[in-house]
């Protein structure tokens, strides 16, 4: 379908998509076959579903090709398939539709994370995700669904690797969500920390027509994660919550939730701007039905004097106007410095570096800036013909491991700049271009493609002498920019300075910035070009960055390690009626905690040096290293630290515990020993991946033995490690039953072991029933729940 049809066709009043496949397919008793594979073993089955489908009101049917892409076929040894699955699966879609509604090919993830998150390159899960649109597109779906995403990064491959294939069809863009904290206001993020504020803002520029939530959630606690993406997001708005949490009856997983109950919950969100509502886990064709009955009933909450309502009633005006990270979002308002300092020039050994791969100091300079109040850093790496494509994506990474503040992306060869961006999670700063038809087209195409704001030089071939010909011309390329598709509240204009020791005007930038301050253009520049080669340069640039300031100067590349200049600026902000926001930063006095946090090996190390003066290897490794490492697992089950600063912390201490093992004539003792697995028929992991980083943060000595564990395999190992706890992940509606199976095989044969459980499948009731010690939903739980079965706390031993 025509993507401008399909937009208009969402102005008429809500479109419903069908409901979940594997829990029905369950419900069936098709428990040991990836739910794909039933479109060639038994195509009538999923015929019959996605007609019920139809017939109940789906104006949208989704091909069941959840998991059909190479990465995770290959993990259930049914990669030989691919194409096959994902053809027969459009086939069986368009038959039982009979042209009463569209099918859209459906796309999850791959079950790996993208560098630094997990291992996988980048490249690898773009292609795979290409592969799998090509056949659907080839095949006829009539548009693209991408569902379940946890982690930002692998949502935009999947979008890049669709768009770059198809740009004719409807994309409908979807993340996965927990809870929000009310007591601390903490807005609901993804399991990898990105808050619903930064999604919603990225997808905003990016090549996708609906953006929306599925899974994890029930209606009831989905509504408030759609509320606030409704802020983030001016494009419509897509929700698909689970059917409340499963039980296990009569040894089949059941959804408590009634039909009404999802309803009533569900058609609120319409009635709130939502486009597009379906249902997840555990919804079948009766709670669609009755979902469409209730909205049908109530057309007066959509429609005002017989026009729908606008889209999104909670839609703020100026959502345009932030950058991003992967888990910061920064607001260019009232005034943002930009640290100036990732930038080797007049230094040769930082250039050295680089050119060697060595981004050490670029990540302390990183880490600098953003203690001394930076809110975006500029990234810069000089001379960029000795440079090679792998240098921009691996310092890229590496930024992002340290979930760092959003980047200005001061690159200069296109090639370079693209492939940066290529790995960035967040909505960058693209520093710059010049008005030229050249240069404008070029970042003009660079933003359509990974979104963002760019930074336009008051310059075409030559810098205009009048501070009005420098207006006209930031006007003239604003408006080609608008004509190629880059609206007007994605530019920040720099108005230029130059340097005042070369007899240059300095009032020609300040009236320059006046006059693009009263057209409502954001601006910003480059402070230190001020003061190139003159004495007293931090007074030069002080009064400079007042007199700018009050010219309604929006943002300055600048050195944020200078504290009167910053002191200036705060000044002069007070004096326009304005304050600038200081950033949070995670409250701790522990040496060790900050050390572990910012990745600090070699601090650490002294730190761990200066203990041994007065401490045992075994003192330190117990109560020092081991309580840091306890109180950081505190700080992520707080909602203060993320996943990418925990894993940091983690393969930041693992060196030195190790070492202080081999200094102590007493070997460390954990906590205990626990042995992870996913069960059989399940090959998702990253939850678990999770758990076990906490786990050994916290002082456990942890045994993964992976994912898609048969049974026999689980008990095997429990005999071979002999493990005080066993922790068991299910996140398929399809497998939680090898959870129970699990259980009762250990006590058949008298195995005494501590057996807790989790997933998105899992609950504490079906927890209890499998004869689980324990349940959490969430990591930091499992820590709690494995020290509380084995009485341990934080002072007791902590394994390396």
């Amino acid at each position: 379908m025509d993507r401008k049809a399909f937009l208009k066709r969402l102005e008429n009043g809500p479109l419903y998509l069908d409901g979940s496949y594997g829990a029905q397919f369950f419900r069936l008793g098709y428990t040991n076959i990836p739910g794909e594979m039933l479109n060639l073993k038994v195509p009538d089955v999923v015929y019959t579903l996605q007609k019920k489908y139809v017939e109940a009101g789906s104006d949208i049917l989704l091909t069941n090709t959840f998991s059909a892409n190479r990465i995770k076929l290959a993990s259930l040894k049914i990669e030989e398939y691919l194409e096959e699955i994902n053809h027969q699966a459009v086939r069986i879609a368009k038959k039982a539709s009979d042209n009463r509604a569209l099918v859209f090919g459906d796309i999850s993830s791959t079950g790996e994370f993208p560098s630094p998150i997990g291992t996988m390159p980048s490249q690898r899960i773009y292609d795979a995700f290409y592969e799998q649109a090509k056949i659907l597109d080839q095949s006829g779906v009539d548009g693209f669904i991408i569902e379940t995403m946890s982690d930002l990064k692998e949502l935009k491959m999947a979008i890049l690797a669709i768009r770059d294939f198809t740009s004719q069809k409807p994309l409908i863009a979807h993340m996965t969500f927990e809870k929000g904290d009310e007591q601390s206001l903490e807005s609901p993020r993804s399991v990898t920390g990105t808050p619903v504020q930064v999604f919603g803002n990225l997808m905003n520029d990016m090549d996708v027509d609906v953006v929306g939530i599925n899974c994890t959630l029930g209606p009831k606690d989905i509504y408030d994660v759609f509320l606030k993406l409704s802020q983030y997001t001016d494009k419509p708005l897509c929700v698909e919550p689970n059917a409340g949490d499963p039980d296990l009856i009569d040894g089949r997983l059941t959804y408590r939730m009634t039909p009404d109950e999802f309803g009533v919950y569900t058609a609120d969100m319409v009635f709130h701007g939502a486009s597009i509502i379906g249902g997840c886990c555990g919804t079948g064709p009766e709670h669609i039905q009755t979902l469409k009955a209730i909205v049908d009933k109530n057309p007066d909450f959509i429609y005002q004097d017989g026009k729908k309502r606008a889209q999104g009633l909670y839609h703020v005006k100026d959502n345009s106007f932030y950058l991003s990270s992967r888990t910061q979002l920064i607001q260019l308002a009232p005034f943002i410095p930009i640290g100036e300092r990732i930038n080797p020039a007049s230094n040769t050994q930082f250039q050295d570096e680089i050119e060697n791969h060595e981004f050490s100091r670029m990540i302390d300079i990183a880490k600098e800036q953003e203690k001394e109040g930076a809110k975006i850093l500029d990234l810069n790496f000089g001379i960029e013909k000795i440079l090679t494509v792998d240098h921009f994506k691996e310092a890229v990474i590496a930024l992002d491991k340290i979930s760092s503040l959003p980047i200005s992306f001061d690159i200069q060869t296109n090639k370079y700049l693209q492939e940066a961006l290529f790995e960035y999670p967040g909505r960058p700063l693209i520093n710059s271009a010049r008005v030229t038809e050249k240069s404008i087209s070029a970042k003009a195409a660079i933003l359509k493609r990974h979104g963002g704001m760019l930074i336009l030089l008051a310059m075409g071939k030559k810098i205009p002498e009048t501070a009005q010909e420098r207006f006209e011309i930031i006007m003239d390329g604003i408006r080609e920019l608008e004509r190629l598709g880059i609206s007007k509240s994605r530019i920040l204009a720099d108005p230029l300075v130059l340097s005042f020791g070369a007899d240059n005007d300095p009032a020609i930038t300040l009236k320059t910035i006046r006059l693009l301050h009263e057209n409502q253009i954001m601006t910003t520049m480059g402070l230190s070009n001020l003061s190139f080669g003159m004495p007293q340069r931090k007074a030069l640039n002080a009064a400079f960055l007042a007199q700018a300031i009050e010219k309604g100067l929006s943002s300055a590349i600048m050195n944020t390690s200078d504290k009167q200049l910053f002191q200036i600026m705060k000044g002069a902000l007070n004096l326009r009626g304005q304050s600038f926001e200081e950033t949070r930063h995670v409250d701790t006095q522990n040496p060790f905690v900050k050390a572990l946090l910012n990745g600090e090996k070699e601090l650490l190390n002294q730190l761990v040096d200066q203990e041994l003066m007065i401490r045992s290897p075994l003192e330190i490794s117990q109560k020092v290293l081991g309580n840091a490492m306890n109180e950081i697992g505190e700080l992520y089950s707080e909602k203060k630290i993320y996943l990418p600063h925990l894993i940091l912390s983690a393969e930041t201490s693992k060196p030195v515990f190790e070492r202080l093992n081999a200094l102590s004539e007493t070997k460390v003792q954990s906590k205990g020993k626990v042995v992870l697995a996913t069960v059989e028929g399940d090959v998702h992991d990253i939850g678990k991946k999770i758990v076990g980083t906490v786990l050994s943060s916290g002082g456990f000595e942890i045994i993964d033995i992976g994912k898609d564990v048969p049974t026999e395999k689980i008990v095997e190992e429990v005999k071979t490690h002999q493990p005080d706890i066993l922790g068991l992940s299910d996140m398929m509606t399809t497998t939680v039953g090898k959870v129970k199976e699990v259980s009762l095989k250990l006590k058949q044969e008298g195995i005494d072991v501590y057996v807790i459980s989790g997933g998105a499948s899992m609950n504490n009731r079906l927890a209890i029933e499998f004869g689980c010690h324990g349940y959490s939903d969430d990591a930091s739980g499992a820590l709690k729940l494995c020290k509380k079965l084995l009485n341990v706390d934080s002072d007791n031993n902590s394994a390396p």
